[in-house]
């Protein structure tokens, strides 16, 4: 049964109404392509509307693509691309007017929530059953990683796919002073860690030893920064081994970590005003040369930041030992609604075709030839620049190509500063795991996280000691901890 229509987005604190009456939907017919869990066959979707945010804009190109899509396939796709700071807000409208469009672009905040309250077509069968090559070629850990359960008896099911990985923060160095204080030779314990931040201090003129975007991130994973003070406190709801669930800010780990950003916040060690940063302000003063290591995106933004830092190199570096791993985050999903007339159609004719290995995922990923890119006599290509920016050559036209989840042969070839710093971060990262929705949880959690980053500033900041600070979060948000953890423990 569905459940209650209202939905409180708590990660980013919006409150919206949907409207109930959203009808199920079915494809089937004679048609080409892969088959599905209804049938062998299905029907060609003569037009897919789309809601995309991380796309190119129409002024780069954008309907060029969609002209291109129908050439490929015979089908319309018309794209809606609201302005970035709105699109939550757009979405959540047309849900409440009873009209999505037939996929849209859905991040991990959202995407449990959603998904929950019977908004989203489930897509479980039609992955399983399809013969579209994506199947043979897709990494199915991103797959995986996007499954729900919403308690309905039928176990995790799949509501969303994965437009490219997850992805996630790695902490970069600058070369010039990680060679003068560490010999060139990454740390590979806390200690050690701590010593290249003291000798990066000791540089004087202001110098900032490590920034970051924050003491604790605003949505899951909230651990994501830092990792080298955190380690294996996980401040959040997780479920031990014998299947409770517990709140790991009270838990001792927790506050060992507290422990650790305390003391290295007093020595010096950490951005004074990390906790008004955001990553605009971080990327800043990185670039200006005053900070010495900084937890940034993996894969693109390694070359970003090393372009605009032409005095050094940036390095990046393998997660220490007592923190064990980097967090990949969920996948941000692209979802079917449960307004669309012909779901299956969508899933094979538009989802499984932009990963196909060929000339959809060529598409999707690097935009139109001729236009985007050019090809080269040796079968490589050359991306062009934007339209409106002759300066820039062309990223993506929707998905990221050096985060593709399919085993591609990209015709262009990727920056190896990109490759360095995702092969570091593969190699010491671990799955973030799908948040858990219900009415409780949306009802307490962004009073919850309050309360914690009130604890987290406080302590770090020396207002209070470690242990007043776990004696704040008990008594402030024990109420919404209670709750929390009853509805989880309920559930299995």
């Amino acid at each position: 049964m569905k459940k209650n229509l209202l939905i409180r987005l708590t990660g980013l604190g919006l409150a919206v109404v949907m409207a109930a009456g959203m009808s199920g939907c079915g494809g089937s017919g004679g048609g080409t392509g892969g088959g599905s869990a209804a049938t062998e066959e299905y029907s060609k979707p003569e037009s897919i509307k789309m809601t995309f945010d991380t796309c190119m804009t129409f002024e780069n190109g954008l309907q060029d693509v969609c002209d291109e899509y129908k050439n490929q396939t015979g089908i319309d796709l018309s794209i809606e691309k609201p302005d970035h700071a709105k699109y939550y807000e757009k979405i959540t409208l047309a849900f409440a007017s009873g009209n999505p469009s037939d996929v849209i672009e859905m991040g991990s905040t959202y995407y449990p929530e959603n998904a929950n309250n019977g908004a989203l077509w489930d897509m479980t069968d039609a992955w399983e059953n399809t013969t579209a090559t994506a199947k043979s070629i897709i990494d199915e850990s991103y797959v995986d990683a996007l499954k729900v359960d919403i308690k309905d008896g039928n176990g995790p099911r799949l509501y969303g796919f994965p437009t490219v990985a997850g992805n996630g923060t790695i902490t970069y160095a600058r070369k010039d002073w990680f060679d003068e204080a560490t010999g060139g030779n990454a740390p590979k314990n806390y200690d050690e860690f701590i010593e290249m931040l003291r000798k990066f201090k000791a540089r004087g003129n202001g110098a900032i030893p490590i920034t970051a975007a924050g003491l604790i991130n605003s949505e899951t994973p909230y651990d994501i920064y830092l990792r080298e003070f955190y380690q294996d406190a996980i401040p959040d709801f997780y479920q031990k081994e014998d299947g409770s669930w517990v709140d790991g800010f009270t838990e001792p780990a927790m506050e060992g970590a507290l422990q650790r950003m305390r003391d290295a916040f007093a020595e010096g060690l950490i951005d004074g005003e990390i906790v008004t940063n955001n990553t605009s302000t971080c990327r800043d003063k990185f670039n200006s040369g005053l900070v010495g290591a900084f937890n940034y995106w993996a894969g693109m933004w390694c070359a970003k930041l090393d372009d605009s830092t032409p005095d050094t190199e940036l390095v990046p570096l393998p997660i220490i030992e007592e923190a064990g791993h980097y967090i990949e985050r969920v996948p941000t999903a692209m979802v079917i609604t449960n307004n669309c007339s012909n779901p299956v159609g969508v899933f094979e004719d538009l989802i499984m075709y932009s990963h196909d290995g060929g000339a959809g995922q060529l598409l999707f990923t690097r935009g139109v030839k001729d236009k985007h890119y050019t090809e080269n006599s040796d079968g490589t290509a050359t991306a062009l620049a934007y339209y409106e920016d002759p300066n820039t050559l062309v990223e993506k036209s929707f998905y990221a190509p050096e985060l593709s989840i399919t085993e591609w042969q990209d015709p262009i070839a990727l920056d190896p500063r990109v490759e360095s710093s995702l092969q570091v971060f593969r190699e010491n990262r671990e799955f973030a795991t799908v948040p858990q929705v219900s009415d409780v949880i949306s009802d307490n959690l962004a009073n919850l996280n309050v309360v914690k980053k009130e604890v987290i500033a406080n302590v770090v900041h020396g207002n209070i000691s470690v242990e007043e600070g776990m004696e704040k979060y008990n008594n402030e948000a024990g109420s919404y901890v209670e709750a929390i953890l009853a509805d989880l423990n309920s559930n299995g």
